[in-house]
């Protein structure tokens, strides 16, 4: 090294140590020109120009959109970035565990407005950028409940003719049978938290989502004129049917106040656009820590037995599992789970711990239930009972609304808690860890939706629902520790970080109806399995709690289970089955002990699915390709029409029926499947 390269060294050494610029500055990254208000951006495959309050985007030479502004709700006006007075812009490197780019802020200002500030990050080598909108005021506090760090008007997003062709509207939860849906974009829709813009046949994709998720609920939005997407929103401030909510988003106030951080991407394949925006979304916040090495496999008792548990069913259930399912189910990773549901109160104490202990002499892992935000009494009950230890009733901790009234019990039936009440705290944290005492290693969480409601809080420091339900969670999580397996029942879908697995439907048990719904779930919101170790599709359920399930539809209800590759607890009642037992014990052994399927099942990943025009319905053909070999699902969800299917296979290789272990010739290179009403198979597709 030549002086003058130990000068220059040192010198940037001194000027790192003193903070001016980053710590690592990319030497492939190199700072656009700009003016005080006006910039221009080429960075990896992005073109990017700002100028005077308002922004435009290429993509790989394609304009994505143009004119956009960035705009809020405060005091009671909305203020757009294009009505401020002073533009500047400022620039710096980064490197992050995203990668190596640029962040450009714009900083505007004016008279009587308080200072907006317009984040964009940009990485060299991704499909995606970053943004957010910031608030900050001159003097005291400044207050918002809607932030829109990107909204698009007049027809300017690809020229008003996208070459999308659809939009996936994303649930905030799955409460209440809530679906993913599809809309076309000849048509005004919503989607929480994550939308994406995209067509089936090319399968191309604009993937919108916020990936932060402390403070608000956020959503993509868009205005459908002749026939084209005429307005985009992308804003923090959701305020829906669907959030539950009775109030209004909360208002988020500070010296300084931040929507939630965007992604925006381009994808040529669009669920791996939703699989990557997942998984940034775990650069920010990380997944819980995980709970063994493999996917959940055991039994839950509310797919049949339901409110008629008690020890008697319940040990002599684990006693099944040991005798008939365990050497197919268990091996050295997997563990399998005993799972008591709602009304696991009809035990005693004494029976809880005892039952724990019973699992565990059998090789398994008991688990237990919980709805912690949620209270289940009448008006009555509600007043005249109290949380153990205090003088406070149950009414006492019931949310009240922004107006100071209280939420009612319309939302599934029960009240919703306070969450940031102590005596809330209290009462779930006792309920916890009584059945921790236990042993317990395994709890389902359920009704989690209510703490996240829109509402006026005990802790005024709590000032919107996710906040509330942060928090809250926060606790439950602390309570219950690093090894026990978190699972939630119906909850939003955001934020993941407090829990192991999530299921991605609400109840499902064997009809074929309600096998489509939940791969509808599977279809659209394949890419949870980014967020959460485990995705959840609910009890397997193939006898049924009435003895009704045909055998069709019992190993389409199975296979639904195998292809979501993630959570498998079974939910029928082995030891009392309705009708006829002899049949119910033999279908249990044929389709519970398959083990071709349960080694499809251990592999641990979701399939693919295959889409077609029929949107939104759930895909009827699924995918995964798995150590050279292809696994091909496929379902017939009508309950009375026949259903010819086909997929290609390549030359010279052998198609196995998992389920009857019969291959099955290709006719010029296709498989063709004739399924009768509600059946489905499932072919594992190897080279000769």
């Amino acid at each position: 090294m030549d002086a003058l390269s130990k000068i220059l060294a040192l010198l940037f050494s001194l000027i790192t140590m003193l903070g001016v610029i980053p710590k690592s500055i990319p030497s492939a990254v190199t700072l656009p020109e700009m003016k005080e208000d006006e910039i221009i951006l080429n960075i990896g495959d992005y073109s990017f120009s700002y100028d005077e309050g308002s922004f435009a985007l290429a993509y790989e030479g394609t304009t994505m959109f143009s004119s956009a502004v960035s705009e809020a709700k405060i005091g009671g006006s909305v203020i757009s970035s294009a009505a401020y007075a002073d533009v500047a812009l400022m620039q710096e490197k980064i490197s992050d565990i995203r990668g190596e780019g640029v962040k450009i802020t714009a900083i505007l200002t004016d008279s009587n407005k308080p200072t907006m500030k317009q984040h964009f990050t940009f990485y060299e080598t991704t499909s995606y950028f970053l943004v957010s909108t910031e608030f900050v005021s001159d003097e005291g506090e400044v207050a918002s409940n809607y932030i829109a760090p990107i909204v698009i008007r007049n027809g300017n997003i690809q020229n008003g003719n996208p070459r999308y062709t659809n939009f996936l509207k994303v649930p905030f939860d799955n409460d209440g049978w809530a679906e993913f849906e599809t809309a076309s974009v000849m048509e005004d829709a919503l989607a929480h938290e994550v939308g994406a813009f995209f067509t089936p046949d090319n399968k191309d994709g604009l993937i919108i989502g916020s990936v932060t998720h402390d403070t608000w609920k956020s959503a993509v939005e868009y205005k459908s004129k002749l026939a084209a997407i005429d307005e985009v929103y992308v804003y923090s401030g959701a305020n829906t049917a669907l959030t539950r909510d009775q109030s209004p988003h909360g208002t988020v106030h500070g010296e300084s106040i931040s929507s939630a951080t965007f992604f925006v991407g381009f994808y040529d394949q669009w669920k791996e656009g939703m699989n990557e925006y997942a998984r940034i979304n775990t650069t920010f916040t990380p997944k819980r820590q995980s709970v063994g090495n493999s996917n959940p496999i055991g039994w839950n008792s509310w797919g049949s037995i339901q409110s008629d548990i008690n020890y008697e069913s319940a040990v002599a259930t684990s006693d099944y599992i040991k005798e008939n399912f365990q050497d197919t189910w268990k091996d050295e990773e997997n563990v399998v789970y005993v799972n008591l549901d709602s009304y696991w109160d009809n035990l005693s104490y004494e029976q809880l711990c005892s039952f724990v202990k019973h699992c565990e002499e059998n090789g398994q892992v008991a688990g237990a239930y919980f709805s912690p935000f949620v209270m289940w009494w009448d008006e009555y009950g509600m007043q005249n009972n109290y949380v153990a230890d205090t003088g406070i009733s149950f009414n006492d901790i019931r949310l009240k609304k922004a107006d100071g009234t209280y939420y009612g019990n319309d939302i599934d039936g029960c009240y919703p808690m306070d969450v940031t009440h102590p005596a809330a705290q209290l009462n779930f944290k006792n309920n916890l860890e009584r059945l921790l005492s236990c042993g317990f290693k395994y709890i389902k969480l359920d009704f989690l939706v209510h703490g996240s409601l829109e509402g006026d809080y005990y802790d005024k420091s709590i000032q919107t629902g996710i906040q509330a339900y942060n928090y809250a969670m926060g606790k439950v999580a602390e309570i219950l520790g690093d090894d026990v397996f978190i699972n939630l029942s119906m909850a939003p879908i955001f934020p993941y970080n407090y829990a192991n697995g999530r299921r991605l439907c609400c109840d499902t048990y064997y009809k074929i109806n309600e096998t489509e719904y939940m791969m509808n779930s599977l279809t659209y919101g394949f890419w949870q399995s980014e967020l959460y170790d485990w995705i959840d599709p609910d009890h397997i359920v193939v006898w049924g709690k009435d003895g009704k399930a045909n055998e069709r539809a019992a190993r389409s209800r199975l296979l639904s289970g195998i292809v979501t590759g993630g959570s498998f607890l079974t939910g029928d009642n082995y030891v009392n089955p309705a009708k006829d037992a002899d049949k119910a014990h033999q279908r249990y052994t044929e389709l519970l002990t398959n083990e071709k399927l349960i080694e499809v099942l251990k592999i641990g990943k979701p399939f693919e699915a295959v889409l077609n025009k029929k949107l939104p319905y759930a895909a009827d053909m699924f995918t995964l390709e798995y150590e050279g070999k292809t696994y091909v699902a496929m379902f017939n969800y009508s309950n009375v029409a026949i259903k010819t299917l086909s997929f290609e296979v390549p030359e010279k290789s052998v198609a196995t029926n998992l389920f009857t272990g019969k291959t099955q010739k290709d006719i010029a290179g296709k498989i063709y499947v004739t399924l009768q009403p509600s059946d489905s198979v499932i072919f594992e597709i190897t080279a000769k």
